[in-house]
């Protein structure tokens, strides 16, 4: 059995979800949920493309970050605290003027650290224009300084 639906993750990107509000602005879209890992879309918009109309880096970054943690929470069966380690991304061609879809999935779960990795395409061609590999700390529970996005103190 799942431990979250497509529609559960979908709340926690909305503003005042499990995120900051700038990561809802990317506008993400989970498409797929499942223990094989997580299928997810970056609609084309303004405020993510440079000129001519190419995807922004930092947008398919930030894509990535977020869509590995919904990809580790699904294979470790619970949302626990995590902490990027590392997040290295080649990019091999632009994307121009359309969407970029996202496939996630994790490479080893490890007990306080997990690494998986993210390929990108466009909606008009499974030819990869990104790949990106990361790891995450999985921080013991009940750790007040990471549980509230944007929370201060402790």
């Amino acid at each position: 059995m799942a431990f979250m639906t497509v529609e559960q993750a979908q709340e926690m990107l909305e503003p005042g979800g499990h995120f900051p509000s700038w990561v809802a602005e990317l506008g993400l879209r989970i498409e797929a949920i499942s223990a094989q890992g997580l299928r997810a879309r970056l609609p084309r918009a303004p405020h993510i493309q440079r000129a001519g109309g190419v995807v922004l880096g930092q947008a398919l970054m930030a894509m990535a970050d977020t869509m590995l943690v919904f990809t580790f929470a699904e294979a470790l069966g619970r949302l626990p605290s995590m902490a990027t380690i590392s997040l290295t991304t080649n990019f091999m061609r632009a994307a121009v003027d359309c969407d970029v879809i996202g496939q996630a999935r994790a490479l080893k779960l490890g007990r306080s650290t997990v690494f998986g990795e993210v390929t990108f395409f466009t909606d008009a061609d499974p030819a990869p224009i990104a790949q990106s590999t990361a790891a995450f700390a999985v921080l013991p529970d009940g750790n007040a300084k990471f549980t509230r996005v944007g929370a201060k103190g402790a």
